[in-house]
Order: structure tokens, then C-alpha cells, then sequence
């Protein structure tokens, strides 16, 4: 049976990011949930966002 998707590299190089900057929304995680979104402490907005910015800087 042939394969219909023909996924051959779950590695391959890619050709498009998207990024998203920490909002508001960090602010809506509570202990209750987050492990289920697979966070180990509550994500500190200013601390998440200087994080993220240092990865995209040139």
C-alpha cells in the first residue's frame, strides 16, 4: 500500500519560522494547568518576554 502523505525526514531543513512574543496570556496560567501545558512553575511575563527577545536578536 502505498504511502499518501510521504513524510521522509522529520528533520528536513526548514523554510519558515513563526514566533509569537509572550503576552498577556502567560498571565492566565495557573497551577491547575500548568502541567497540563507542560510547564513546571508559572512563567513570569517580563522574564518570558526579555527570554524570547534575546533569541531573536541579530
Amino acid at each position: 500500500m502505498a504511502n499518501a502523505i510521504h513524510v521522509t525526514s522529520e528533520i528536513g531543513k526548514l523554510k519558515t519560522v513563526m514566533l509569537h512574543r509572550p503576552g498577556k496570556e502567560i498571565e492566565n496560567i495557573t497551577p491547575d494547568s500548568m502541567e497540563r501545558l507542560l510547564f513546571d512553575d508559572i512563567p513570569y511575563l517580563p522574564i518570558a518576554q526579555k527570554e524570547h527577545d534575546f533569541l531573536l536578536r541579530p
